[in-house]
């Protein structure tokens, strides 16, 4: 595909205001793309062997967002679309691939970074992270670029999550029952990120319930939907992470005022006030304390209920998040590129 940088000094120079942007991206965080799609731009997701694939079960793909045929290799880029920037969303397999396709259109590249490094990795790994720059990067944590080992500054941002809280929201016409919830997919291969040995010490003997891709312990919810309902009818949510910067279920869980009980790792304790908005600690026998209070206690795990969701609706309202993706995206799309 033969691409003149004319076409998207074109682009910039033309595009008006308030025109939506079109963005190439990469299917990577099904709930979190479907907040981001509502910044109101075009996504159009470049499929290829080696990256994760839109999964329906996580979240529907929203209108705005257009999954490409992986088929067609770099021929799957529409013809009749003219991009505005080229956006990453991981630094391994994806920014790679960014980076050439952002060479070859000519387009600004935008590297956003969800995860945090391996704790094995070695210095040498993280300087070569360092050398995988877009012309903005974006972390979603001030913990993650600390961990990344990178300086915020004008190229490189904080953008934290963002939480429908019209959808994810509690129910008052359902009954909350006496379990403990737990959202994790693949939780058993991801135990060293996903604390599954924490969970397995801390839920024994106690009545749990959990949602996700983990083959041979639980299965995903068939629908949004029907996530939501199991965060309405649960009155507790147990999150074990002990590397993931800002776990989106718990967030979620928070939004339906679920009593949170989470490990203190990451930035977790940014969000949890132990004895506030939730119950945090990195100690599995008071983990378990607490969840056997929430149990015991109808009117104590409301009330922690009713402080997590007015966290989430001040500090992660959806508005504000796209709000600020949509500045970043419009200020990256001007920095035309044609290198």
């Amino acid at each position: 595909m033969m691409i003149s940088p004319v076409t998207s000094i074109t682009r910039a120079a033309t595009r008006r205001i308030k025109e939506p942007l079109n963005i190439l991206t990469f299917p990577t965080h099904e709930r979190y793309e479907s907040m981001l799609a509502k910044c109101g731009h075009n996504f159009y997701a470049y499929r290829a062997q080696g990256i994760k694939d839109w999964n329906t079960n996580y979240a529907d793909i929203p209108d705005n967002y257009f999954l490409l045929d992986p088929d067609l290799g770099e021929e799957q880029i529409p013809e009749h679309v003219d991009f505005d920037l080229v956006l990453s969303q991981n630094k391994f397999g994806q920014f790679q691939i960014a980076k050439k396709l952002a060479g070859m259109l000519h387009l600004p590249l935008v590297s956003l970074e969800h995860t945090l490094p391996i704790p094995t990795w070695g210095e040498d790994v993280l300087e070569s992270t360092r050398q995988m720059r877009g012309h903005l990067n974006l972390f979603i944590s001030r913990y993650s670029i600390d961990a990344w080992g990178w300086q915020e500054g004008k190229d490189t941002l904080v953008i934290t999550h963002g939480v429908d809280t019209d959808l994810f929201k509690p129910n008052d016409k359902v009954e909350r029952e006496d379990h403990i919830l737990s959202v994790v997919n693949d939780w058993i291969n991801r135990d060293w990120c996903c604390g599954f040995g924490i969970w397995q010490n801390v839920i024994k003997g106690l009545p749990f319930k959990v949602v996700g891709d983990t083959p041979g312990l639980s299965e995903p919810a068939s629908s949004t939907e029907e996530l939501v309902a199991s965060y309405q009818n649960s009155r507790i949510f147990l999150n074990t992470s002990t590397i993931s910067p800002v776990p989106t279920a718990l967030l979620e869980a928070m939004s339906c005022g679920c009593a949170i009980v989470t490990t203190a790792t990451c930035m977790i304790p940014e969000i949890v006030e132990n004895g506030v908005n939730g119950f945090i600690s990195n100690d599995m026998d008071e983990l378990k304390e607490y969840l056997v209070m929430l149990l015991n206690d109808e009117d104590l795990a409301e009330k922690m209920g009713k402080a997590a969701r007015k966290t989430i609706v001040d500090r992660f309202s959806v508005e504000r998040f796209a709000s600020k993706w949509d500045f970043i995206l419009n200020t990256a799309s001007k920095k035309v590129f044609v290198g």
